[in-house]
C-alpha cells in the first residue's frame, strides 16, 4: 500500500513546516508537537508491518540508527540545539523506509539532508553578511586576514590533515558507492569542511597529532597520501571557506538593549568577560558562543537586573540566533526532489 509511505512523507514536511515557523517566531520547537507526529510515525510503521507492505526493515533501522547516532552527537558538540535534534529523530521514525533508496542502494538519507541543511545555512549567513557589509553594519577588512595570516595558515593546514584523512576513510570504505554517488558525496564533503572549521575540540594540538599519526598509518598501508588530483578541489574549497567564514564572524554579533534580553539567547564572549567583573549574582559564565552558553530564564533575568544598575551596561551583544529548523526542512526537500528524480 503505497498510501501509507506517501502520507508519512508529507506528514514529515508538514512538521518541518510548523516547526520552521515556531523556532523562527518563538525561537522553540514545541516536544508536544513532536511527540503527535513521534506517534503518528509509530503508528504507520506499525500498520505497514501489519499489512505487509514491501519495506526493507532493515534500510530502515539503520537509517533511524543513523539519525539517532547523529542527531545526539551534533547536540553534544554544540552544533545545534536539542529541538533540531529531536526534530530530525522524529523525521527518522516517520520517513519510510524507501525514502533510503536511490536507484536501488541504501543511502544515509539523514547525512544528506544534515549535509544539505549546512551548506544552505552557510550560505544563508553569507548573503546576511554581504547584506550587512553594503550597509555597513560591520567591520569586516581584509586588513583582519593580513594581520592574522600566521594563524589562517596554520589553521588551513590543520583543516587539510582533517580532509585528507577523511576522504581517505570514505574512498576505502565506501569506493563503489563514492563512484556511483559523485555528487551525492561532493555535497557531504562540502558539509565535513563545514563541520572541521568550527569544532572547537578539533583545534587542539594532541587532537590534531593524532589524526595526523593515524593518517600516516593510514596511508601507508593503502598507498594514499596527502595529494591526488580529486582532493585537490577540496583543497581549494577549504581556503575559500574559511576566508568565507572569516568574513561571516564578523557579522556574527547583535547589540540590543540590556532591558530585551530573553531566555535561550547567546551572549557574545566580550559581553560576559565583563560581568564576570561584576558580583552581581545570577549572572552567566564566559560564553562559549555556542549552544553550551543559551541563557536559562534565571541568568535572562539576572543581566536585566545587572544592566540597571550603576556599574551594568546599557546594551549588550549577543550572537545572531539563526532558526535551524528551517534548514532542516529545506534540506529534506532537497533530498524529497532529488529522491523524486533518481527514483
Amino acid at each position: 500500500m503505497i498510501i501509507l509511505p506517501f502520507f508519512a512523507v508529507i506528514l514529515a514536511h508538514v512538521l518541518c513546516i510548523i516547526t520552521s515557523i515556531t523556532d523562527i517566531k518563538n525561537n522553540k520547537i514545541s516536544n508536544k508537537l513532536l511527540i503527535i507526529f513521534g506517534i503518528a510515525g509509530l503508528g504507520l510503521n506499525v500498520a505497514q508491518y501489519i499489512l505487509k507492505t514491501n519495506i526493507i526493515w532493515g534500510a530502515y533501522f539503520f537509517n533511524l540508527t543513523l539519525v539517532v547516532v547523529f542527531s545526539l552527537l551534533l547536540y553534544i558538540l554544540h552544533i545545534w540545539a536539542a529541538g533540531d535534534s529531536k526534530l530530525l529523530i522524529i523525521l527518522g521514525i516517520l520517513l519510510p523506509a524507501n525514502y533510503c533508496m536511490l536507484a536501488g542502494k541504501v543511502v544515509p538519507w539523514s547525512v544528506l539532508l544534515v549535509a544539505f541543511s549546512f551548506i544552505f545555512s552557510f550560505i544563508y549567513l553569507l548573503f546576511e553578511s554581504i547584506w550587512l557589509f553594503i550597509h555597513h553594519e560591520g567591520n569586516f577588512s581584509f586588513s583582519n586576514v593580513k594581520k592574522n595570516f600566521k594563524n589562517f595558515i596554520l589553521s588551513y593546514i590543520r583543516n587539510i590533515i582533517y580532509i585528507s584523512f577523511a576522504l581517505k576513510l570514505e574512498n576505502f570504505f565506501l569506493g563503489e558507492w563514492v563512484d556511483q554517488f559523485s555528487w551525492v558525496v561532493f555535497g557531504i564533503n562540502i558539509s565535513i569542511i563545514l563541520l572541521i572549521s568550527s569544532l572547537e575540540l578539533l583545534r587542539k594540538v594532541p587532537v590534531v597529532i593524532t589524526i595526523l599519526s593515524f593518517s600516516i598509518v593510514f596511508s601507508i598501508f593503502t598507498k594514499e597520501w596527502f595529494f591526488s588530483s580529486s582532493r585537490l578541489k577540496y583543497y581549494a574549497i577549504a581556503i575559500v571557506i574559511m576566508l568565507l567564514r572569516i568574513m561571516i564572524s564578523e557579522y556574527n554579533y547583535q547589540t540590543i538593549p540590556t532591558s530585551e534580553v530573553k531566555k535561550g539567547m547567546i551572549l557574545s564572549g566580550l559581553t560576559t568577560l565583563f560581568m564576570s567583573k561584576s558580583t552581581f549574582e545570577g549572572l552567566p559564565d564566559i560564553s562559549h558562543e555556542d549552544m553550551r552558553s543559551r541563557l536559562s530564564a534565571s541568568e535572562a533575568e539576572a543581566v536585566i537586573k545587572w544592566g540597571a544598575t550603576k556599574n551594568g551596561m546599557k546594551t549588550v551583544q549577543i550572537v545572531r540566533k539563526m532558526p535551524y529548523a528551517i534548514f532542516i526542512f529545506i534540506g529534506l526537500f532537497v533530498y524529497t526532489i532529488i529522491w523524486w528524480m533518481v527514483n
